[in-house]
C-alpha cells in the first residue's frame, strides 16, 4: 500500500512554502519532518540518520561525534511486560538500546554544544533537532534548522558522510526528493 503525500495545507500549515523549500535545498544530509499531527503525539523536527552495521561502526560514529553511552547497571530495575506503572514510576526506568541492552539510550544530549535528541535503534543513530528556542519539542524554528546544518558540517569534517542514511525517504512525513520532488527545484 502506497502512502499518499501530505496535503499542501498540512505541509505549510506552520511554515511558508518558500521557507520549507529553502530548508530542503540547504540540507545535505538532514531533512525536515512534518508531524503526522492529531493524536500521533509527534512533532515537527529536523533529523539526520546515521547507519551502522555493527557495534564497531556504532562506537566509531559515536566517538567521532563525541557521544558517550552510559552502561546500565546489571541490578538496575527494569519494567515488567504487562505490568502497569504510573508515569513517575515509569520514568525511573532506563531506556536501553535494543541491540545493545547493556547501554542506555542517549536521549537529550549535546553535540559540540548543540542540543539534540539521539535515539539508537535498528542500525540507525537518529539525531533530532527541535524546540531549541522555546523548549517546545513539537515545533521547529530557524535555530533548529541552523543546528542541523552545523551538525551536517561536523559530519563532513569528521568524515562520516558514508554513514549517512537516506532510509528516512521511505516516510511521507520526512520531506525528501523521493516523495516531494517539487519542493527541491
Amino acid at each position: 500500500m502506497k502512502i499518499e503525500k501530505k496535503s499542501e495545507n498540512r505541509l505549510f500549515e506552520k511554515h511558508q512554502k518558500s521557507v520549507v523549500k529553502r530548508w530542503n535545498k540547504t540540507l545535505k544530509y538532514g531533512f525536515f519532518k512534518r508531524a503526522w499531527g492529531g493524536h500521533a503525539n509527534d512533532g515537527d523536527e529536523f533529523g539526520i540518520w546515521l547507519k551502522y552495521q555493527n557495534r564497531t561502526e556504532l562506537f566509531e560514529i559515536l566517538d567521532r561525534l563525541q557521544i558517550e553511552l552510559k552502561l546500565i547497571p546489571e541490578n538496575y530495575p527494569k519494567a515488567i511486560n504487562g505490568k502497569k506503572y504510573g508515569w513517575e514510576e515509569f520514568e525511573r526506568f532506563k531506556s536501553e538500546i535494543k541491540e545493545f541492552p547493556e547501554f542506555e539510550q542517549p536521549k537529550h544530549i549535546k553535540i559540540a554544544g548543540i542540543l539534540c535528541f539521539c535515539w539508537i535503534a535498528n542500525g540507525i543513530i537518529n539525531l533530532k533537532f527541535s524546540g531549541q528556542e522555546n523548549g517546545n519539542g513539537f515545533e521547529v524554528t530557524e535555530t533548529d534548522f541552523e543546528n542541523c546544518v552545523l551538525i551536517e558540517k561536523m559530519i563532513a569534517d569528521k568524515g562520516l558522510e558514508n554513514y549517512v542514511s537516506s532510509d528516512y525517504e521511505n516516510s511521507v512525513t520526512n520531506i525528501s526528493k523521493k516523495v516531494y520532488p517539487e519542493l527541491f527545484d
